[in-house]
């Protein structure tokens, strides 16, 4: 009875963690003009008893202060700077036929291990040709075929899981206030007429919207301030996945992928 009770307690907690909203909630302000630039905002995240906020500033450039030497370091300095003055008045000093004890000895062991270095270089060139044989990815002409055979396998798949997501998402509450202006006051009506467009898509969807829009034809300028509050349960986003990956095409050109690479492997190995 106890082990019954147990599974049934995780498994009513997995419902509630599945069931439970995550909570988004955005604040932005942007603001480009010629005189002034600002940039901020507030972004955070709530699930569960859970709750973090980011804040978005705008960088600041740090002033670099040059660093001044420690005296440990400017004494080592000085040490340096001796030792190397003794050694040139060393080398200046000594005749000119004469030789260092260190220079003899190396010449009799450098023709000694002239012959060992040469066959340890040759057998590591030999070694990495095998490497970059085996690690040798695929050809552009390859990468063209998988890419086309992908969009032509996994289109309707991403495309459903794509409006799966975003039916998933749930939009509670939008207020913005947008103004702005191009060079080119053509570009500015083109502007505005693609995010009336794409406003509409977002009324359809949200129960609290407003949103204004204010076109300037005769100056350069940016103008943004909004909130947003939006809602993801996570089992809306799982059973979108996994009709995804358990779809029959995603299924056959990851079978199709595998196999290409055992393929390939093996040609190798052989």
């Amino acid at each position: 009875m106890l082990a019954i009770y147990l599974f049934l307690l995780v498994f009513l907690l997995v419902l509630f963690i599945l069931f439970t909203a995550i909570v988004l909630t955005f604040k932005f302000k942007v603001l480009s003009v010629e005189e002034k630039k600002e940039l901020g905002g507030i972004f955070t995240v709530k699930w569960l008893l859970f709750s973090y906020t980011f804040s978005i500033k705008e960088p600041e450039e740090e002033k670099s202060i040059p660093e001044k030497p420690e005296p440990e370091e400017a004494e080592s300095r000085k040490e340096d700077l001796l030792k190397s003055e003794l050694k040139m008045q060393m080398e200046k000093d000594r005749e000119p036929g004469e030789k260092k004890p260190e220079e003899e000895t190396l010449i009799f062991e450098g023709k000694e291990k002239r012959g060992i270095f040469a066959r340890l270089r040759r057998k590591k060139e030999t070694g990495q040709e095998v490497e970059v044989e085996a690690k040798k990815g695929m050809s552009t002409r390859e990468k063209l075929h998988w890419g086309l055979e992908a969009y032509k396998a996994l289109r309707k798949p991403l495309l459903r899981l794509f409006s799966d997501t975003l039916s998933a998402i749930k939009i509670k509450n939008l207020k913005a206030d947008l103004t702005f202006g191009l060079s080119d006051p053509a570009d500015t009506g083109m502007l505005c007429g693609l995010i009336h467009a794409l406003l509409g898509t977002v009324y359809n969807r949200c129960r609290n919207c407003s949103f204004s829009v204010c076109p300037v034809f005769m100056e350069t300028l940016l103008d943004f301030r909004g909130n947003a509050e939006i809602r993801i349960k996570i089992y809306s986003l799982i059973f979108p996945f996994l009709k995804f990956i358990f779809n029959g095409k995603t299924l056959s050109f990851t079978y199709s992928i595998v196999k290409e690479k055992l393929r390939g492997s093996s040609k190798v190995n052989s």
